[in-house]
Formats: structure tokens, C-alpha cells, sequence
């Protein structure tokens, strides 16, 4: 492209070259506005409250309590009301609390876009991009504005989301018609991905100004689609509220036309029961398990974009990961150097350019850079060593100097000193960690970086992709006028490429016996956890583009670097633990067999008996889909798959997922994102990661850490857990409720509870023990069970038949109590009671408290299906302690208050009354208890 029309570009958008000043950006922001597409405005929080009174059951209440008002019950209309108002605000605070869960999990995985501002690269927020930004394209990046390309590096974009058409689109900065219009191919458009190659460009349009904004499309970041579970118990709500209105339309015909009841209190009646048996508060409290779930996780660096994927975190069976930033710390720092006839060790580490160089020549000899005793050193005295050699060694300087030329030019990172804190000790990179290594390589030699960027012109890239593995950039020497390709990647692939190599200070022939003995010395670094980089370059002619087939030909070697990095200090606990859990974990890395066979040594994902396979991409073509899943049926043998491509990490996760094994597979490239896909739990890279990845994950780890994926498998069982504790709790007092009923009706005994009761226990039980339920700690030793099938269904035979005998034995403990108040209190067999009568209020005053306090003790009983309640304590989840206090509370006020008491229909019990109460609910106790240890003695007998 012209500097001519560049510059008329930057005059158009009143830019530079040095981008926009942030003054300069802020004052932009508040004309254009935010760059984000309007949405459809958030509905108020008093419609979202009213909405709360347009449930089915709700309606049915209101209406019964605008019935029972006409026919001269006023407390009991009072009563139903007040009961309905604390009802949508439980509710409404629920979804409250989910939505807001969701908002900030948006926010977490909000786009980033690169910009140059004030001379200096950055990323921002998107959202905060205004026209005339000049914006860095990478592969893989989500575009996030219009934005005229000034700049490209065959440049291609995926824009299928906007066109509709699947081929990636190239893109040409030289074509030039209008600039305010724009053309096709020199613009760039919100909402597509850099699927290959780099550039710049220049925003000329945010927000509802782009083209997305123009057809009003948005796509969203976090699905609110339901999850498995919750569409099982959403099938199941329908069927109980089926069966529920028919036991209710039962109840209302033998109140009304058997025992001859008031038409008002036999529909109260079959009313209350009806909203009593319908778990009509479950889903809320299932998004509010999962969502606070998905806060934990992300305070755990685990950002999950579904809530959906939550559950199947806890069923995963097999991990496919990354190797370089997963397992390791993706810190590189280069520990050894081959060039020409001579070998190199490296000191120091990490980003900061201090650390000796021991330099071995043929003739034996060792000579020095940098000061072995110094841990800082001058710059300049590196400088004046280099100059020594440049004198006295030319062959040595000549060497270290393109091999530092290389490292510099070949390279799209740069290396930042500081922390924001003032601190210049402090090094970081911003970009690729390797390349942050052969900057600091290059320093550590004595080179400056100007010293080579001044003297060369940047004509084009040839980028790095998974499938050549490597990366080649064409340079002018500003001096000669020369042009130059330089390469660097991995040293298969560059060799293949390799006609000649540098060697004695002479460019020769590269025959194949020194070519084997260069594969034999990136074995040996290989074998020693290195990760091994090689270097070469070539004169190239002058050309407007360059394609890899015809560029990347006859070119001559210059060495080799192998740089460390070393585990993750929490790698080989995470993997500890993954074996526990009986997870299978795989290595997939584009890098050399044997540095990902050291590595796994050292974290202990693979024995030291050799009972392992290293399994390349060449080889993996030789294996068709029945081949590779025989492969994966022998799971005593531990497997390493090296030098793979996407497209052989897709194979890979395909033969997994048709064995029927729950798949994690990490990825951090635009290529990964089919594998990503196909998986189960798609993990992409908050920090390495592509927009493009991140895009098409279910999970994005904030730190990039395999230990985050253990930690995102506990929590995901510990939810999974939980929600099956507070489902269990509420469908067995559910059960208990109906039973209660159903008993009385079917010996012909007066109501055990009113209608106002019956609501009154499900406003007061249901709730807070099922949301302390959710947040309960974990079983011990949650991480040492197999992964469970994810085909099982939580309301399986045995589940089902768990909570129908618990709820059947509060049934009867309440209808014996109910009984045994009324035949002591005078009662006859076949009497008709008023609801008024003093007997009649003290059987269901006392039928009504045990139901709570049994309740209770059910909601002890509900944390675990096997573990002792005594282990498990009693306080170790203070949340149900308060719910438990709370509800027993509500439930005295309900019976010992006067006030209370007129409204509810109730009387106050006496001191040996509550006694009873007490322990005739610890009968629930006793019996799980016992039923619990005859179910240890079996798990027992299972192991031995």
C-alpha cells in the first residue's frame, strides 16, 4: 500500500502511525459512545416481580383467595395473599440472584481488542474502541469493529457469521477506492475472525454504526440454555402436575360430596395440596445451585460459558491437554545454543537479559559472556565481550549475530520492563512466550533490538500455522537493498526446507549426515525437557507476495536453541488427583515426543516402566477410526501424542467421544476450535487462548493451568452432589405432605391440616434447607470415585425409591401423632369436627409442627446417602444450621404467638407437647441411620 493513501487514511480519521493519545480516545468515547450493540432493554425489576404472579398455581391461589374473601373468609383470603407475596419474593430474589450470576460471568469473558495508543501496543476492553483506534490483527482475534486494513500479512477472515460464506476471505490492503466506503476486501468487519495471517487497519465504525449494527444481529457470549437436568425435572414437574391435579380434583369430591365440607374450604383445601405437591420452586433453585456453582469456578480462574456444562464437568472420563502453558509455565527461557561448530549454555531465567553464557568451542576452549558471579550486569560490558569476538573470533561473532537477527526480526512479540509499579526489575513479555525467549537471547548476547529493526524494513509474513510449523518473515536491508527470508520453528520442519548450512563461518552443502546428526542433537535436548527451536534464512527476490510453497524452498540452516519450561508446581498434584478420580489423562502438543515424554515423567502422568507409547501425526495417519479406538481400549497403557495437527486432535477426540467416554480437550488456536467443539467440555486459554477458541469452548481457564481443570471436575461432582441432596429433601417432604393427607382421607379421619397449614409448611421448609442444601461441602473423598455415567439419571429406581420411603414414614409419623392427639383428647371414631373445634386445633397444631421439625431433620438426613449423619456433623454446613433455626423459629412464632395463632388456626403446645414433637421427628433419624449402615456394610463386602 502507498504511504500516500496511508497517510490519507490517517488524515481521514485525524490518526497517526502512533495511533490515537488516550486523551485523545476518551474524548472520541464520549462522542461515538460505547462500542457495543444496543440490546433490548433489561426488563424492570417490578414487571420481573409481577411476573412472579403469573405461575398457574399462583393464579389458582389468588383466585382461591378471592373466592374464600366473598364467601366471608377474610383471614383465610389474608392469609393465602400474604403467603403468595412471600412466595414471588423467594422467587423473585431467586432469579434475581441467578441473573445477576449470569451478568457477571458476561463480563469475564468480555472481548479484548490490541490497539496503539500514544505510540505504545495495549489491550482494552472492546467495548472501548472508538474510530480512528488503530487496531493489531492476529490470527485468530474476534474482530470487534469496522476497520479499514492498512496493513496485512496475508491476511485472511472467516465471515461466515456475516455473509453467510464459509470460505475464508483474503484481504488486500492495496485496494483502494473510497475511504470512507471502503471496499470488501480491504475491510474488516465486527463480529468475523482472522482465521490466517496478521495486520493493522484503522476503525472507522463501533457500535450500531458497523455492519452487524446496521442488520441488528448480536450474538451473545453466555447461552442460557437448560441444562440435562434441569429439562428431566422440568418433564417431571409436568408429569407430578398432572397426577397432582387429578388428586386434587379427587380431594375437592370427597371433601364436597362425600363428607359434605364447604364448597370454599374443600377448594382451599384441594388447592393447598395441589401447590404442596408441586415442586413449582425447584427449577429456581437448580439455576440458583448452578449459577453460584459457576461464581465458585470463576473465582477458581475455570470461567464455564454454560451452565449447562456444569454437570457434565462432573462425569468427565477422559482430558486431552495441551502440554507448553498447561502443564508447564509457558516461561520460556533458552538453556542451550548450536551454531555453527559451536555449543552454548545459557544462565539465568525467565524475561530478564542477565545470566553467562558459556560458550564451547571445536578446539575444547570456553569462552564467556556476562559475568557468572553477577546476577545483574551492565548491558554495555556484553556489548564490549561481543565486540571482542567480533575481532578476535569472527566466525563466533558472525554466527551469534544472524542467529540474534533471526530471533529479533523473526518475531512479532516484544519484551516489557516493569509491572506498572515503577519496578524495572521486572520483565514480561506480550506475545508469544518463545519469542520472549529469543528476545531475551538476543540481549543476553549483547544485541540490541533497534539494532537490528533500524537497519531492516518489514516487507512480509509468512505465518506460523499447525500444519507447515513454522514462520517465515521476508525482510529489506535498508543498507544494501537486499532481501532476506528468515525461519524459524520446529527443526524437522525447518530442515526439510534446508539446502545448505552455515558452518566454519562458510555457507555449504548440507549433507545428510550432518543433517542426521542435528536430529540427533535435538533428540538429546528433546530427551532433556527442551523445547527445541531452528533457525535459517536465504536471499529472496523482491516480490508484492509470497507464498510458502514456492518461498520457503533452499534455504540455509543456522542452529539451534532448546529452551526451558519448566512444570506447573500444582501439575503433578492436579495429575495425582486425576488418577484418583479415574480420569484418563491424555497429552496432545504440537511439540517434540520426547519433551512432552519428560515432562509427563516429572509430574507423573507416565511411570518410569516405560509402559508408554509416543505417537506422532505421521503416525496417526496411519490409523483409521477402528485402529485408533483398540488403541484407546487398553487403558493400562499410557499414550503421548506428539507433532499432531488440529485436525488430528479432532480424530482423536472423535474416537474418545464414539466409545462413549466424557471428553475435555484443551485448545488455544483458531484450529482448535473443531476439537473444541466436538468435545464435551471444549477448554480454551484465557491467556494464550484466540478469541476464536475461547469462542467455541464451554470452559475458559483464566490461568491457562491443567490443575484449574481438576479443580473445575471436583466442583462440577460437588454440585452435581448437592443438587441431587436438596432434589432428594424436597420431593420426600413433598411425599411426606401428600401421604399425610391421603392417610387421613383413606381411615376417614377430620383434616390433619388446613389448607392455610399446608401452605404454610411449604413456604416454611422447602426453601432456605434446600438453598443451604445446594451450598453443602463435599463428601469426603468425592475425587476417589470413578466419574459417573453420564447417561444416569438422577430420579433413577433407587433414588425414587429412597425419597417415596422416607416421605411414606413422615406420613405416618405425622398421621400417628395427628391420631393419637385426637383419641386422647376425647375424640371418636367417625366424629365430625368444625375447624374450630379445640380438639380439632390441637391435633393439627401438633400434626403441623412435627411435619416441620421432622423436616428438619430430614433436610441432616439429605446430606449424604450412605455417610452417617454423626460424620458427616452437624455443623460443618452453618447455612442449613441457620435455614433449620430460621424455619424452627418461623414455626414457633406460628404456634405460640396469639396473633399467630388467630390467623393460622393453631394453639400453643405445652412443654412435654414440644418434647414429643422432638423426638418422634428423630425417629426419621434413627431409621436412615440404620438403613445407612446396612448400605456401608454393602459397599464394604463390594470392595472385599
Amino acid at each position: 500500500m502507498h504511504n500516500k493513501q496511508i497517510s490519507e487514511i490517517f488524515a481521514e480519521f485525524k490518526t497517526s502511525p502512533d495511533g490515537l493519545t488516550q486523551k485523545e480516545a476518551e474524548i472520541r468515547l464520549k462522542k461515538y459512545g460505547l462500542n457495543e450493540l444496543k440490546v433490548k432493554k433489561p426488563t424492570p425489576l417490578w414487571l420481573s416481580f409481577l411476573q412472579e404472579f403469573t405461575d398457574l398455581m399462583v393464579l389458582i391461589l389468588i383466585g382461591a383467595a378471592i373466592i374464600a374473601g366473598i364467601a366471608g373468609e377474610t383471614n383465610d383470603a389474608i392469609v393465602i395473599l400474604v403467603i403468595v407475596f412471600i412466595n414471588a419474593i423467594i422467587g423473585f430474589v431467586q432469579k434475581f440472584k441467578a441473573e445477576k450470576a449470569i451478568e457477571a460471568l458476561k463480563k469475564l469473558v468480555a472481548p479484548l481488542a490490541k490497539v496503539i495508543r500514544d505510540g505504545k501496543e495495549m489491550q482494552i476492553d472492546a467495548k472501548l474502541l472508538v474510530p480512528g483506534d488503530l487496531i493489531i490483527l492476529m490470527e485468530g482475534d474476534r474482530i470487534s469493529a469496522d476497520a479499514r486494513v492498512i496493513d496485512e500479512n496475508e491476511l485472511e477472515c472467516q465471515e461466515a457469521a456475516l455473509t453467510g460464506e464459509s470460505m475464508p476471505v483474503a484481504k488486500d490492503a492495496t485496494a483502494f477506492k473510497d475511504i470512507k466506503m471502503g471496499e470488501l476486501s480491504n475491510m474488516v468487519f465486527t463480529g468475523t475472525d482472522v482465521s490466517h495471517g496478521s495486520g493493522k487497519a484503522v476503525v472507522m465504525h463501533t457500535g450500531m454504526d458497523t455492519k452487524f449494527g446496521r442488520i441488528a444481529h448480536l450474538t451473545s457470549t453466555t447461552k442460557k440454555d437448560k441444562s440435562p437436568l434441569q429439562k428431566e425435572l422440568f418433564r417431571i414437574g409436568v408429569f407430578v402436575g398432572k397426577i397432582t391435579l387429578v388428586i386434587s380434583a379427587i380431594l375437592f369430591s370427597v371433601g364436597y360430596w362425600y363428607q359434605g365440607h364447604a364448597f370454599i374450604d374443600s377448594f382451599l383445601f384441594a388447592t393447598a395440596v395441589a401447590v404442596a405437591a408441586v415442586p413449582e420452586g425447584l427449577p429456581a433453585t437448580i439455576t440458583v445451585a448452578l449459577a453460584l456453582g459457576v461464581q465458585r469456578l470463576a473465582r477458581k480462574n475455570a470461567i464455564v460459558r454454560q451452565l449447562s456444562s456444569v454437570e457434565t464437568l462432573g462425569s468427565t472420563t477422559h482430558i486431552c491437554t495441551d502440554k507448553t502453558g498447561t502443564l508447564t509455565k509457558n516461561e520460556m527461557t533458552v538453556k542451550e545454543l548450536i551454531v555453527d561448530n559451536y555449543m552454548a549454555k545459557i544462565g539465568g531465567a525467565g524475561y530478564k537479559p542477565y545470566g553467562a553464557i558459556l560458550i564451547k568451542t571445536k578446539a575444547g576452549q570456553t569462552l564467556t559472556i556476562g559475568d557468572i558471579d553477577s546476577i545483574e550486569e551492565d548491558f554495555d560490558k556484553r556489548a564490549k565481550r561481543l565486540a571482542e569476538f567480533k575481532k578476535d573470533v569472527t566466525p563466533l561473532y558472525n554466527a551469534l549475530e544472524i542467529i540474534s537477527r533471526i530471533s529479533v526480526l523473526c518475531n512479532n512479540s516484544k519484551i516489557m520492563q516493569g509491572n506498572g509499579n515503577n519496578d524495572a526489575t521486572t520483565y514480561s513479555v506480550m506475545g508469544d512466550p518463545t519469542e520472549g525467549s529469543l528476545l531475551t537471547l538476543a540481549s543476553k548476547l549483547g544485541f540490541k533490538t533497534e539494532d537490528f529493526t533500524k537497519l531492516h524494513e518489514k516487507k512480509y509474513e509468512l505465518a506460523f500455522d499447525s500444519r507447515r510449523k513454522r514462520m517465515s518473515v521476508i525482510y529489506k536491508d535498508i543498507k544494501t537493498d537486499d532481501y532476506n527470508l528468515y525461519m524459524k520453528g520446529a527443526p524437522d520442519s525447518v530442515l526439510e526446507q534446508c539446502t545448505h548450512i552455515l558452518l566454519n563461518g562458510r555457507v555449504i552443502l548440507l549433507d545428510k549426515e550432518t543433517r542426521e546428526k542435528l536430529l540427533e542433537q535435538n533428540d538429546r535436548m528433546a530427551k532433556n525437557a527442551l523445547r527445541v527451536i531452528a533457525f535459517a534464512f536465504k536471499k529472496i527476490e523482491m516480490k508484492h507476495k509470497y507464498h510458502a510453497e514456492t518461498a520457503e524452498k533452499g534455504l540455509t540452516f543456522v542452529g539451534l536453541t532448546g529452551m526451558i519450561d519448566p512444570p506447573r508446581p500444582e501439575a503433578k498434584q492436579a495429575v495425582s488427583m486425576a488418577k484418583k478420580a479415574g480420569i484418563k489423562v491424555y497429552i496432545i502438543t504440537g511439540d517434540n515426543g520426547f519433551t512432552a515424554e519428560a515432562i509427563a515423567k516429572r509430574i507423573g502422568l507416565i511411570s518410569l516402566k516405560n509402559n508408554h507409547e509416543i505417537i506422532t501425526g505421521s503416525d496417526l495417519e496411519k490409523y483409521d477410526k477402528e485402529k485408533l479406538k483398540e488403541l484407546f481400549k487398553d487403558k493400562t497403557k499410557d499414550i503421548i501424542f506428539a507433532r499432531v495437527s488440529p485436525d488430528d486432535k479432532l480424530k482423536i477426540v472423535s474416537a474418545l467421544k464414539s466409545l462413549g467416554h466424557i471428553v475435555a480437550v484443551t485448545g488455544d488456536g483458531v484450529n482448535d476450535a473443531p476439537a473444541l467443539k466436538r468435545a464435551d467440555i471444549g477448554v480454551s486459554m484465557g491467556i494464550t487462548g484466540t478469541d476464536v477458541s475461547k469462542e467455541a469452548s464451554n470452559m475458559i481457564l483464566a490461568d491457562d493451568s491443567f490443575s484449574t481443570i481438576i479443580n473445575a471436575v471436583h466442583e462440577g461432582r460437588v454440585i452435581y452432589e448437592n443438587m441431587k441432596k436438596f432434589i432428594f429433601y424436597i420431593f420426600s417432604c413433598n411425599i411426606g405432605e401428600l401421604m399425610t393427607i391421603f392417610a387421613a382421607i383413606l381411615m376417614n379421619l377430620p383434616a390433619p391440616l388446613t389448607a392455610i397449614l399446608i401452605l404454610a409448611v411449604d413456604i416454611g421448609t422447602d426453601v432456605l434447607p434446600a438453598l443451604a442444601l445446594g451450598i453443602d461441602a463435599p463428601e469426603k473423598g468425592i475425587m476417589e470415585k470413578k466419574p459417573r455415567d453420564p447417561k444416569a439419571k438422577i430420579m433413577d429406581k433407587w433414588f425414587i425409591g429412597r425419597f417415596l420411603y422416607v416421605g411414606i414414614f413422615i406420613g405416618i409419623i405425622v398421621v400417628g401423632t395427628y391420631l393419637w392427639t385426637l383419641i386422647s383428647n376425647g375424640w371418636v371414631w367417625g366424629e365430625a369436627l368444625s375447624k374450630n373445634s379445640i380438639i380439632q386445633i390441637k391435633a393439627s397444631t401438633l400434626a403441623f409442627a412435627i411435619l416441620v421439625v421432622i423436616q428438619m431433620v430430614n433436610a441432616y438426613n439429605s446430606r449424604s446417602s450412605h455417610q452417617s449423619v454423626f460424620k458427616v456433623g452437624f455443623f460443618s454446613n452453618l447455612y442449613l444450621l441457620g435455614a433449620v433455626l430460621i424455619s424452627l423459629g418461623t414455626l414457633y412464632i406460628m404456634v405460640e404467638v396469639p396473633f399467630m395463632q388467630h390467623w393460622l388456626h393453631t394453639t400453643d403446645l405445652e412443654w412435654y407437647e414440644w418434647f414429643m414433637i422432638i423426638g418422634m421427628s428423630f425417629s426419621i433419624l434413627l431409621v436412615e441411620e440404620i438403613r445407612k449402615s446396612v448400605v456401608r456394610l454393602r459397599m464394604k463386602k463390594a470392595i472385599s
